[in-house]
């Protein structure tokens, strides 16, 4: 099957949804939960595979902005 190129929407709906994501991580990062606690030492876990667990409230307003975006949700 070949590969379809999508809609200008869906292209149009997935930048709006980085741009979103980036804002939301620089307003939210300092917030999360990071705990690399348990790697073996010297560890680059930071650099290759980040974890973090952000408040349910973050949580929450990413979702809810994404669907949103996406066309998921009308309100």
């Amino acid at each position: 099957m070949a590969p379809v190129k999508p809609s200008a929407q869906r292209i149009a709906r997935l930048r709006a949804l980085a741009a979103m994501h980036d804002e939301w991580v620089e307003r939210h990062l300092a917030d999360a939960d990071f705990a690399p606690e348990g790697r073996p030492t010297p560890s680059d876990y930071n650099l290759h595979f980040l974890d973090v667990n952000p408040p349910s409230a973050a949580e929450d307003e990413f979702h809810r902005r994404a669907r949103r975006i996406m066309g998921l949700d009308a309100s």
